[in-house]
This record gives C-alpha cells, sequence and structure tokens, in this order.
C-alpha cells in the first residue's frame, strides 16, 4: 500500500542524495520500516523544498546555481536516528558538523544566477520514516538504535526531482 502524497504532481524538490554505504543503510533501513516512501524518493536532505519551476535552458541557470553554492567538496557527520516533535513522528538521521552545508545553502540562495525564494534556513536531517503517527514508536525507537552512523557523509550527488504519479523522477542530476 502506497502512503498518500500531501504533494501535488508536479512539485519539485532539491536534493542532496545520500550516496555511498551511508545511503545504503538508509534506504535499506526505509525499505523495511518506510516502504512507501523508500519507494516514492531516494535517501536525500534537502536542500530547497520550494526551487524555482525550470525547464529547458532554466535548468542550466539552476545547475550553475547549484554548482555556484557546491563549490567546494561537503561533508557531515552523520550520527544517531531521532525522532522529531511533531504530529507524525518523524524519525531522522542527524546531521552534524554541518557549516560547508551551511555555507553551501547560503550560497545556494544568493540569487547569483537564478533566485531560489526566501532562505528559511531548518534543521539538517535524512528522514528514515516520514509518517510514523498511528504506528508502533515503541518498536520503531527499538529499530532506530541500529541505524546509528557515526560516520561521514560527502555530498557528491545534487537531484532536481519532481512527482510524478507516486514518484519523485529526477529533472536533472548533478555530480558536485
Amino acid at each position: 500500500m502506497t502512503e498518500p502524497s500531501s504533494s501535488a504532481q508536479g512539485r519539485r524538490v532539491l536534493v542532496a542524495v545520500v550516496t555511498g554505504t551511508v545511503g545504503e543503510r538508509v534506504q535499506a533501513w526505509r525499505a523495511e520500516h518506510d516502504p512507501g516512501q523508500a519507494r516514492r524518493i531516494p535517501p536525500h536532505s534537502t536542500l530547497a523544498y520550494w526551487p524555482p519551476m525550470v525547464d529547458g535552458d532554466g535548468i542550466g541557470t539552476l545547475e550553475a546555481q547549484v554548482r555556484h553554492a557546491f563549490d567546494l567538496p561537503v561533508s557531515v557527520h552523520c550520527g544517531a536516528v531521532h525522532e522529531f516533535a511533531n504530529a507524525e513522528h518523524t524519525f531522522y538521521v542527524s546531521l552534524t558538523a554541518t557549516e560547508g552545508l551551511d555555507r553551501a545553502r547560503t550560497r545556494l540562495f544568493d540569487g547569483t544566477h537564478v533566485s531560489m525564494g526566501t532562505l528559511t534556513p531548518w534543521p539538517w536531517h535524512i528522514t528514515c520514516v516520514r509518517r510514523a503517527h498511528g504506528r508502533d514508536l515503541t518498536a520503531l525507537r527499538n529499530a532506530a538504535t541500529t541505524l546509528d552512523f557515526n560516520d561521514a557523509w560527502t555530498i557528491d550527488t545534487v537531484a532536481y526531482l519532481e512527482l510524478r504519479g507516486d514518484r519523485y523522477e529526477p529533472v536533472a542530476q548533478w555530480k558536485v
């Protein structure tokens, strides 16, 4: 059964795709504990929740802004899984040592090549279970203890994704 989406068809997001061993572990855990979301969108940390809707030549402008933001390699530290204090009981991998990612986000939203809108910072994280409301939270909390990373993730892939049907599909993707 696929979880209903609260996002409209055509919605676009800009994400740092979690690759490598960290990405494989997160995706395997999500496939077991949140299979609908694991199929819907790759493991990621969101860079822009509402990026500009661009196509054609605009994709090149967006790419230029992404490359401007990620002009240096960016690594973060992945820690334990935590639970947001929200109605959905969202479970996420904590990200720390995010100074480089904070710098990239500031540059992403500086409008050098394309306006990304207004920058409203949010806590960096990798979602593991999007909506746990109504589920056995004790079991999820226990399972979450198996996903403690204490490892670095170097951001090497940024994707511009669009919701098509029940999945986010790449409009564009770049190695950074």
